[in-house]
């Protein structure tokens, strides 16, 4: 073949791979989240057309995003692994866990981190000043055995019994949603509850209730992620349009909840409708109580924790083995 012929048939490739539409990614998506304020930049980027928005920059302007809402790390594992939702929100160690169980199958990792934000041990009962002075007949609420705040009492149970006790808290463990449990702790019927924004402004209002031990004196002076997007490899590489706009939603949601707490503020009690005083739900937006980032923290912490007690076998070297590569260069933990 001549050498004009060579740059003609070239030429004409390139042509056709110029005038080739690009291919055909998902229609619609549909996100499950869980709930709490954790879960704001979700509800504020459907709210505000963020997703939309970034979906058009990317190139997709039909794309439809669908949030729903589940109640705990397991219901939402079980709507990703069974294809009814492309994208749920997981509790940082529901998002290990579903990483380590998922490799060479659905490879189910993370897409964005969602927020950094306390987790306070709360009792009632004055005389308990550090854990363990809860006795047998004391009962500590968490959402769920695999939840981050179970995660944290088995690490503090180890910081105060020493090495290999962390399962000595497990016996007073006992799962309850966030609204029955904080309610059951103003009534006193559970002695201990370890809560998360918004659950604790209620708490801190009242007289009664006392912190014990706070994630930040756990885990060593860091607010950990409280939850993350996570989705399957099959999923996120055959839509990477998608996700990048999912990414950039949330980017865009976070610098609304800074601009604007306020309108931030009624859009997550419309959501939840929550009958929580609309102050409080401000305050915690505006005082620095939850940092709204998709970028990780914490979650090595998790990970090496959860990895030397047996609840997953891999124990990730970087927080970049947990989450797909979109979030490129961020800087997590």
């Amino acid at each position: 073949m001549s050498l004009a012929r060579c740059a003609a048939v070239l030429m004409a490739a390139l042509m056709l791979l110029a005038t080739t539409p690009a291919r055909a990614e998902v229609s619609e998506v549909k996100i499950a989240i869980q709930f709490g304020l954790v879960y704001l930049p979700v509800a504020v980027a459907e709210s505000q057309g963020y997703f939309a928005s970034e979906a058009r920059t990317q190139g997709l302007p039909d794309l439809k995003v669908a949030v729903q809402r589940f109640s705990g790390s397991p219901a939402v594992n079980d709507a990703v692994l069974s294809g009814n939702v492309e994208v749920g929100a997981y509790g940082v160690p529901g998002l290990l866990i579903a990483w380590d169980k998922t490799v060479g199958r659905m490879d189910v990792r993370g897409i964005a981190a969602l927020a950094a934000h306390p987790f306070i041990l709360d009792t009632n009962k004055p005389n308990i000043k550090k854990l363990a002075d809860f006795t047998d007949q004391d009962r500590i609420a968490t959402p769920a055995t695999t939840s981050p705040q179970a995660i944290l009492m088995r690490m503090a149970a180890e910081e105060e019994f020493g090495p290999g006790q962390y399962a000595r808290i497990d016996k007073l463990l006992v799962s309850m949603p966030h609204p029955d449990a904080t309610a059951a702790l103003l009534a006193g019927t559970i002695s201990g509850y370890v809560a998360t924004p918004p659950f604790i402004a209620p708490l801190a209002k009242s007289e009664k209730i006392h912190a014990v031990i706070t994630s930040k004196q756990i885990l060593g002076g860091e607010e950990a992620t409280g939850a993350a997007l996570g989705a399957g490899k099959k999923f996120v590489d055959a839509n990477p349009r998608t996700v990048a706009a999912i990414v950039a939603a949330l980017d865009d949601a976070r610098d609304f909840i800074a601009k604007d707490p306020g309108v931030a503020a009624d859009i997550w009690m419309k959501s939840e409708s929550s009958k929580m005083p609309r102050s409080e739900v401000l305050q915690m937006l505006t005082d620095g109580t939850l940092t709204y980032s998709v970028a990780p923290t914490g979650i090595l912490k998790f990970a090496h924790f959860m990895a030397k007690t047996g609840e997953i076998k891999k124990d990730p070297a970087s927080w970049q083995d947990v989450f797909f590569p979109v979030l490129g260069g961020r800087q997590g933990s």
